[in-house]
């Protein structure tokens, strides 16, 4: 095969931008808290209606400023329903879609570190916007209620983050509700620094090929064999194109992974050479063995050397 020139990178972007579909598979998404970050794998395939509904609610930002609004501990914490007004000192609920099918299989239990859909009590069918993270394997939870959908799970050291949530204390915030997770409360009126209040964006996804572009956001994701940094996933994107092909990775969307696949790329520290055995487009491989160099370690700027 040809050098990978621009004119080829722009084709490459191009066609991906037209044909990429919608939907990831794998998805991960990064949770973000006062007490922290963490990434949950959504289970595209087992749970492909309730992974849609999830998604569907993030995407539109629904669910930046919600709170953990319940608290049972060493049982469950929950989410995906209310946000704070501070100076009126209201709760407002999130508007709500249609509710979705239960999804429960039992290949998919509730294990701790599991998300799930909540829903009302003798309705399997009711879940909408509520989700929760287990705190422990809760069988229970596999048999009521026609089962509770897992459809993700915590990735990585993340449920440290969670744990720290369910460590909180819980405070009876609303009359007749289960006590919500509180961060330094000793009383009077209830401040934001309070609540836990959670942002969501999508990373990007563990499955597929190990290098694709992203149509959605034009991006190279790539999974790598970091070396001493162990096994990653980010997302580059193009930043220069004359003198030299330059790309720069998104440190914020930098993922841990939790196994290595074939084909993956590689960084080496000692030499900053990144190489890139196989980029796919289309289910096949365009390029072999593509390879940048690490020209600025503090911008994350990698230029382009090569590619059979």
């Amino acid at each position: 095969m040809p050098g990978l020139t621009l004119t080829a990178l722009r084709v490459l972007l191009c066609l991906v931008l037209l044909s990429s579909p919608g939907a990831l598979a794998g998805t991960v998404v990064r949770v973000s808290t006062a007490l922290g970050d963490f990434d949950i794998e959504l289970l595209d395939d087992t749970a492909p209606f309730t992974v849609a509904n999830f998604l569907a609610y993030l995407n539109q930002g629904a669910y930046n400023g919600t709170v953990v609004h319940r608290l049972v501990p060493g049982f469950v914490i929950q989410g995906g329903w209310l946000s704070f007004n501070e100076a009126q000192q209201t709760f407002y609920p999130l508007a709500t879609t249609p509710p979705i099918l239960n999804e429960f299989t039992s290949a998919a239990p509730n294990r701790r570190g599991t998300l799930a859909m909540a829903k009302r009590a003798g309705d399997p069918n009711s879940a909408t916007s509520q989700w929760f993270i287990n705190l422990q394997d809760n069988p229970v939870l596999n048999t009521t209620e026609g089962g509770y959908a897992v459809f993700g799970r915590v990735m990585g050291k993340g449920m440290q983050i969670v744990d720290k949530i369910g460590a909180l204390p819980p405070v009876t915030v609303l009359a007749g509700y289960d006590p919500f997770p509180l961060i330094n409360y000793t009383g009077g009126a209830l401040l934001n620094r309070h609540l836990v209040s959670l942002n969501m964006r999508v990373l990007g996804t563990t499955s597929g090929y190990p290098v694709v572009f992203d149509g959605a956001t034009a991006t190279l994701h790539a999974r790598i064999n970091a070396g001493e940094l162990g096994l990653i996933q980010g997302a580059f994107r193009l930043v220069r194109e004359t003198p030299a092909i330059e790309i720069q990775l998104d440190a914020a969307s930098v993922f841990t992974l939790e196994q290595s696949v074939a084909n993956m790329g590689s960084f080496d520290s000692a030499t900053g050479r990144l190489t890139l055995p196989e980029l796919h487009i289309n289910g096949a491989v365009a390029y072999r063995h593509v390879r940048f160099v690490l020209v600025d370690a503090q911008q994350l700027l990698f230029r382009l050397e090569g590619a059979d």
